[in-house]
């Protein structure tokens, strides 16, 4: 079996990159994670987990592993570690947003400053570093509660599940949002939203428009005391 990825645009620094990760299966076990711009792979990170396998293979310890990998890539992104990494270190100013797609982030001043001038240190590093302090604190994880195939023009079950990081337990009343994203008209439409139940469960049928002509994706976001979260899915005909 394999998981269903994550997909983040970040902008920084007047670039916006696009962060990849993606589980590739029992037959080749790695959490890879790639950082694309332009068109161009500017960074990769593969993860293995064979040492999962040698156990009774969790899942969910699988699905832990990626999100936690894709969040901290992304994290170093927004503190301007990557563009340092790459040669393509650029000051911020002060009040310019970063912000992630679905779902907008305010970067501090302070913190952006603090990353820009840290001693040079590789991303690995940086990512092994912030993951061990986030270890110890509980997010937001949302997880398909089934098979979702996207197709233009089609109706389709959205079921998310939304669970605590480190407990798993069902997080009920986190506020969902399901959105259409492409780069061709119509570029957004909420497609539904509303708030998981007490299983933690959110679902909604939701119409998909017509092939535009563009690369398109179904957003989906949600926003809780945990903090944020979001899976993406492209859009095929």
């Amino acid at each position: 079996m394999v998981l269903t990825g994550y997909n983040t645009d970040i902008d920084y620094g007047g670039t916006t990159y696009h962060v990849q990760t993606e589980d590739k299966g029992q037959s080749n076990p790695f959490v890879e994670s790639l950082v694309y711009a332009s068109g161009e792979i500017l960074y990769s990170r593969r993860t293995s987990y064979e040492d999962l396998l040698e156990q009774d293979l969790d899942l969910k310890a699988v699905a832990t592993l990626m999100e936690h990998q894709h969040r901290t890539i992304a994290e170093a992104i927004r503190r301007g570690r990557l563009a340092q990494l790459t040669g393509r270190t650029q000051e911020v100013d002060e009040n310019e947003d970063t912000s992630v797609s679905g779902g907008a982030r305010r970067a501090e001043p302070s913190t952006a400053k603090a990353g820009m001038s840290e001693p040079d240190r590789s991303l690995d590093q940086v990512i092994l570093d912030y993951l061990d302090a986030q270890r110890s604190k509980a997010h937001l994880i949302l997880r398909a509660a089934g098979d979702h195939d996207f197709v233009y023009g089609a109706s389709v079950q959205v079921r998310i599940l939304a669970v605590d990081s480190q407990s798993t337990s069902p997080q009920p009343e986190v506020r969902i949002s399901v959105l259409f994203k492409s780069t061709a008209e119509p570029r957004r439409l909420l497609l539904a939203e509303g708030e998981t139940n007490a299983e933690g469960l959110f679902g909604a049928d939701v119409d998909l428009p017509p092939f535009n002509g563009g690369t398109s994706a179904v957003v989906i976001t949600a926003h809780s005391p945990l903090g944020q979260s979001e899976i993406k899915h492209l859009v095929h005909r």
